[in-house]
């Protein structure tokens, strides 16, 4: 199967700023941390293409979504199968806080799908899933269908790539029978995002750009409203910058290009980047261009261009947040004071 060109817009631009074997070999994952009450009642969970009914309890749980998996490990089950991070993660795949949580729940690692060029259904249905989720991804109907076809299968909620975590977490304890157990998690983690809010006022009313650089361009790319980067900005206290939403995007896209050239519409008083590389970091920043624009010029910049780091903002969820926020609330306070 080869990728779409959606497909591939969307993976290459999450990567630069995230910027995007059978079941007998995976030993004790797949099962609850909590053991269910023994009732289970269908649940239906209303979707982009449709609704997915399910109708007995999840055992055996395979996750295609970028974060998906954490959601699930947070509430305590553990995937028999999961999309390797080619981006982000380690060596084989695996992202640094699925592997802390792993270890804390004792858990062995699940099995790993590449998911780059395409679905492979073959591979997934040769982990027997009774459920998967791909919520946080850019799923297309056609691959839906033939997941469907395998397990019931949940993709993103409205718009590729734009469920919120929340909602995406709500969604996953539905169709685990957990909703009460998802809500309290959604809960813990918005209570840390207002914490962190509440020990810096000088957040509200600050506005923000979270931006990239485009994939084989040298144009800016800023995220818009109801992305996963400008979203978490927002729980902070950070208005997004009004420029953005006067730039033009394609229907249904998560972020907006700006030519270089007009840099100078950068109106923000802070700048936040992502970049795919170190070199391609240094490069922009060593650029006259980029250095004219205010919030450069002033001290009110911060650029990443870890991939973990990158992919923990861009995907949020309720194990990234408390892993990345730290930093990245240090980084904007002293971005805010004109001293990044």
């Amino acid at each position: 199967m080869t990728s779409s060109p959606r497909r591939l817009t969307g993976l290459a631009l999450l990567a630069s700023a995230a910027v995007f074997a059978t079941a007998a070999c995976s030993s004790g994952a797949g099962a609850p941390a909590a053991e269910s009450d023994g009732d289970w009642s269908a649940v239906t969970v209303e979707h982009a293409f449709g609704s997915t009914e399910i109708t007995a309890e999840p055992k055996r749980v395979v996750t295609i979504g970028w974060s998906d998996e954490a959601t699930l490990l947070e509430l305590g089950v553990v995937p028999v199968g999961m999309a390797a991070s080619t981006y982000a993660g380690d060596e084989d795949g695996y992202l640094p806080w699925d592997l802390e949580k792993l270890d804390e729940l004792g858990e062995d690692k699940p099995e790993l799908f590449n998911t780059d060029d395409g679905m492979p259904v073959e591979d997934i249905a040769a982990l027997e899933p009774d459920l998967i989720l791909g919520l946080q991804s850019g799923l297309e109907e056609k691959e839906y269908e033939r997941l469907s076809a395998v397990a019931p299968t949940i993709p993103y909620l409205d718009e590729p790539w734009k469920t919120p975590w929340q909602d995406a977490a709500l969604a996953i304890g539905k169709a685990l029978g957990r909703e009460d157990d998802a809500q309290k998690v959604v809960d813990e983690t918005e209570g840390h995002l207002a914490d962190l809010a509440a020990e810096h006022p000088e957040f509200e009313g600050t506005t923000v750009a979270a931006a990239t650089v485009v994939p084989n361009s040298t144009d800016f790319g800023f995220y818009l409203e109801g992305d996963a980067r400008a979203a978490l900005l927002e729980e902070l206290g950070f208005t997004r910058a009004p420029f953005i939403d006067e730039l033009e995007a394609d229907e249904g896209a998560f972020f907006a290009p700006l030519s270089r050239e007009h840099a100078d519409r950068v109106d923000t008083d802070v700048l936040l980047m992502w970049h795919a590389t170190p070199e391609e970091r240094e490069k922009l920043e060593k650029s006259d261009v980029f250095a004219e624009i205010d919030a450069v010029a002033g001290g009110r910049y911060v650029g990443y261009d870890d991939p973990a780091e990158a992919m923990a903002i861009s995907s949020p969820n309720p194990l990234t947040i408390p892993w990345v926020t730290d930093r990245l609330v240090g980084d904007l306070a002293e971005a805010v004071e004109g001293e990044a």
